[in-house]
């Protein structure tokens, strides 16, 4: 029965995008498969948000939303005892996937992101780990550096699994995480807190309305003062995403009505807009996968990950046509 460990040297950096994305490739395959996310050895709520996120999509196995200890995935991993079968486990990051091996066994993937990635550090690791290492999957890779990043791997002996390019959708955050990063009252939010900001767009100080400029973007938030209702208008209909009112004050009650009509979460916070950016910099690049990002992480390992590897390294075969 396959076990696939997906593991990381540090945190955020598409590990929990790449194990979905290997479950769902798989599961339309019709491998019969479970996704879990192993405990920390402290409460973490990344560790819970990333369990959330697999009983979402359906993949959790026994459609537990929390993390499994070391245990009860061996417990799991015994249980399951159909030969194609896939028990997939990602690993907290820096957890010494050696350890996982001697528990449950199986083979190991890599995550890594392209900024952070140090082939030493890898060519060490995959090394150590022998038969047991299936490949590297670099993310965030910028299209420019394909070529030149998978010839400096190729130089080093490291095995790619899949080069993934940057992607706006991938690296950017929440509406919870924004409202997170900038302790911000958050009004008309119910059931859209997981919903992808890709750009933040500043209001100008004119009265000029700038519907025009807002409809430019898409999944956007606008930051705007809490007394422009005008550009606050602008921006509901441009069909803005959400509103970040700088000032501390709550909008007319025109804006706000218009707002919950809409469903358009307003984020309040007393922050100015140099601050607000400030806030939220470093958001970009460092968020958090949630459901909402299942389909494009499933497009871009469709086109570029050695699935055909992958299966291999699993025991698994040729692919079998789906059976959906």
């Amino acid at each position: 029965m396959p076990v696939l460990l997906v593991f990381s040297l540090r945190p955020l950096v598409g590990k929990t995008a790449v194990s979905v994305a290997i479950a769902e490739r798989l599961d339309q395959d019709g491998y019969p498969l479970r996704l879990a996310r192993l405990a920390t050895a402290e409460p973490d709520e990344a560790a819970q948000a990333d369990a959330r996120c697999f009983a979402f999509l359906s993949l959790s196995a026994a459609k537990k939303e929390h993390p499994f200890s070391l245990d009860e995935v061996a417990e799991l991993v015994k249980r399951t005892s159909s030969p194609d079968n896939v028990v997939i486990v990602e690993l907290p990051a820096g957890f010494s996937p050696g350890e996982a091996i001697q528990t449950v066994g199986g083979v190991v993937v890599l995550v890594e992101r392209s900024a952070d990635l140090t082939v030493d550090q890898v060519a060490a690791l995959q090394k150590e780990l022998g038969q047991a290492f299936v490949g590297l999957v670099l993310t965030a890779v910028p299209r420019a550096r394909t070529a030149a990043v998978a010839d400096t791997l190729a130089q080093k002996g490291i095995t790619s699994l899949a080069l993934l390019p940057e992607d706006r959708l991938l690296s950017s955050p929440s509406i919870g995480e924004i409202a997170q990063a900038l302790q911000a009252e958050m009004l008309f939010a119910d059931g859209r807190t997981e919903e992808v900001i890709e750009r933040l767009t500043i209001a100008s100080i004119s009265a000029d309305p700038g519907q025009d400029y807002f409809a430019r973007f898409s999944r956007q938030a606008v930051v705007v003062r809490c007394d422009k209702p005008d550009l606050q208008l602008a921006a509901l209909n441009a069909g803005s995403r959400c509103l970040i009112l700088s000032g501390g004050r709550m909008p007319l009650d025109y804006v706000s009505e218009r707002a919950e009509a809409e469903g358009v979460p307003l984020l309040i916070t007393g922050k100015g807009t140099v601050a607000i950016l400030q806030a939220l910099e470093g958001l970009y690049f460092k968020s958090r996968f949630g459901h909402q990002k299942a389909e494009r992480i499933g497009q871009l390992t469709a086109e570029h990950l050695d699935y055909d590897r992958l299966l291999r390294a699993l025991g698994l075969g040729q692919k079998r046509p789906s059976g959906r």
